[in-house]
């Protein structure tokens, strides 16, 4: 299954890609090595990362740009509480806030907003009144993103929200898109796919809720799946929506799925991740962990690989042919943020607190 827009310097958006895959073109990171550990703030966010310049925002609104080769924090500016990832273009950080995340407080509106990858400084902020789980997707020379005020919005990259579109529920999946289309599920129980202006091409109802989960897309057989809060995993045609085969799965589906090897692989809240044939739908493999999974596995495409975080607060490493566990680290607190893969680093945040940087190291000549 092949995707577009891989780069192996870069990791610029939630899953990677535009079609939300997963999936590096990085070198292979088998078994990394602890290179660097910093201190961000509690996160729930993905980290976004594109030649050497690592963005991470945190659950209290500071978001850090950081010069990994360097090892050092390069700027850090406050914009309210952030759950969903951010965008990166070549010059803007575009993300959305989440106001709403913080009990008995109240900021008012929430935004989507750009800032600059230079120095950090606001560029446009538009204020929207749902609050922002659902991450902001390329599409052309704008991006487009869900909100908890049930609608998509699709806003240009001067700040001018082009057109917005309703569902009959709340909106914390993010979109996705395969180049001509732009796909997305609600609360309402529906995968909507809209044309570029807009308008809808087909909506496909689901068992149940499809709260964070987004669409994961393969160009080439015309296919996407996604999971569902009410358990169940979903493989659609993309051009017509019609469904092709499910699985019920025993808890809610809540991170996204990836795509490698005509294997679609995705995590659950039953403490499990499981491997399906993309074609059939049949069980390939089951991994279970101590704890349940709302992060999204990643991996490089020329990796056995498959990372991810875990709420039993360890970072995982399994055999993607095998369903075996190779490599296994601690941190302090859960971890719900999404690994994010480039240039031969992984990049995983977790609610202790803490960003932690990983990559292949050589062994010192005395061991051998």
């Amino acid at each position: 299954m092949k995707n577009i827009n891989l780069d192996v310097h870069s990791w610029r958006m939630f899953r990677g890609n535009p079609q939300r895959t997963g999936v590096s073109s990085s070198k292979p990171i088998t078994r990394p090595s602890l290179l660097w550990v910093t201190e961000v703030g509690p996160t729930i966010s993905s980290p976004v990362f594109d030649r050497g310049s690592l963005y991470v925002a945190t659950v209290t609104g500071r978001i850090f740009s950081l010069n990994i080769f360097e090892r050092v924090i390069r700027w850090n500016t406050n914009f309210g509480p952030l759950i969903s990832s951010p965008l990166i273009t070549d010059s803007l950080l575009i993300g959305g806030t989440f106001n709403g995340w913080v009990k008995g407080k109240k900021f008012g509106d929430n935004s989507i907003f750009a800032i600059s990858r230079n120095d950090g400084h606001t560029m446009w902020d538009v204020k929207i009144a749902g609050d922002f789980f659902s991450s902001p997707c390329i599409v052309n020379e704008t991006i487009v993103i869900g909100s908890l005020d049930h609608k998509i919005y699709c806003v240009d990259l001067r700040g001018n929200i082009l057109w917005d579109y309703e569902t009959d529920g709340e909106v914390w999946s993010s979109p996705s898109l395969d180049g001509e289309y732009i796909f997305v599920g609600s609360d309402d129980g529906n995968i909507y796919s809209l044309n570029i202006d807009g308008s809808l091409r087909w909506k496909t109802k689901l068992n149940g809720m499809i709260r964070s989960s987004s669409p994961c897309l393969s160009q080439e057989e015309k296919i996407l799946f996604c999971g569902t809060h009410e358990g169940g995993m979903y493989c659609l045609d993309s051009y017509t929506g019609a469904i092709k085969w499910s699985k019920e799965i025993p808890k809610p589906v809540l991170s996204s799925p990836t795509l490698i090897q005509n294997k679609v692989i995705f995590a659950t809240s039953n403490n499990t991740v499981y491997c399906f044939d993309s074609v059939d739908g049949k069980r390939v493999w089951k991994f279970e962990t101590g704890d349940k999974v709302w992060s999204s596995p990643s991996l490089v495409e020329n990796d056995k690989m498959l990372f991810f975080g875990c709420l039993d607060s360890h970072i995982y490493g399994v055999n993607i042919s095998l369903g075996k566990q190779e490599w296994k680290f601690p941190t302090m607190g859960m971890v719900d943020s999404s690994p994010c893969i480039a240039d031969g680093l992984l990049f995983v945040a977790s609610r202790d607190g803490l960003l932690y940087v990983f990559g292949l190291t050589p062994l010192p000549s005395y061991i051998r």
